[in-house]
């Protein structure tokens, strides 16, 4: 996607106008209209800057928003990590299956391998109650083994109420999709869809 189509979605999505965002990226007006009119490129530096504020944005054309649950999150996991639901048509047990991992800065994927230690630590956390309620209610008590790939839920007992199953959001997507962790508790997360491309 070219900056120019991500700064049209920004101001789209956002409600902004070119001016408001001239204003966050700390630019002149002039030269965000060259930008989103293709004329010219912004500055490297501020590429982190401009990439924030596109995966910043609900840009999935969804009535409401659709929340996934994803399953045997690994540690290291937080709340307002970016992660990549791709299918897995090379799951021999679900012909729907969704895989995650987590993206990078440079939305590139970045797979996880847990060692004992960092196993041991996450099921060792000190919950609050609050937590400690949410991960009765998602059923998390147990010990997954690791490791197991991270995965959308698709089973009545995995599946959060008021989520989707990876049957449910399948076909939006060809694909990679993209979805953003809300909430983490254990070995299993809740997860907003960002945008069904990646």
């Amino acid at each position: 996607m070219s900056y120019s189509e991500m700064l049209k979605e920004i101001i789209k999505e956002s409600h902004w106008t070119q001016e408001q965002l001239a204003a966050k990226l700390g630019v002149s007006f002039a030269t965000v209209n060259s930008w989103i009119n293709g004329r010219t490129e912004p500055q490297k530096s501020l590429a982190p800057e401009i990439q924030k504020l596109y995966l910043a944005q609900d840009v999935t054309n969804e009535p409401e928003p659709v929340y996934v649950t994803l399953v045997n999150v690994e540690p290291g996991v937080r709340v307002g990590d970016y992660v990549v639901l791709e299918k897995d048509s090379e799951n021999d047990y679900d012909d729907e299956a969704i895989r995650a991992y987590l993206m990078d800065d440079d939305r590139e994927p970045v797979i996880l391998e847990n060692t004992e230690e960092e196993i041991d630590d996450a099921e060792n956390t000190d919950w609050s109650d609050k937590i400690e309620a949410i991960k009765v209610y998602m059923g998390v008590s147990q010990t997954d083994g690791f490791p197991r790939p991270m995965h959308v839920a698709n089973s009545v007992n995995t599946v959060v109420r008021g989520t989707r199953s990876a049957g449910r959001i399948y076909d939006k997507f060809d694909y990679k999709a993209r979805a953003q962790v809300i909430f983490v508790a254990k070995t299993r997360a809740i997860a907003k869809i960002v945008s069904w491309s990646v």
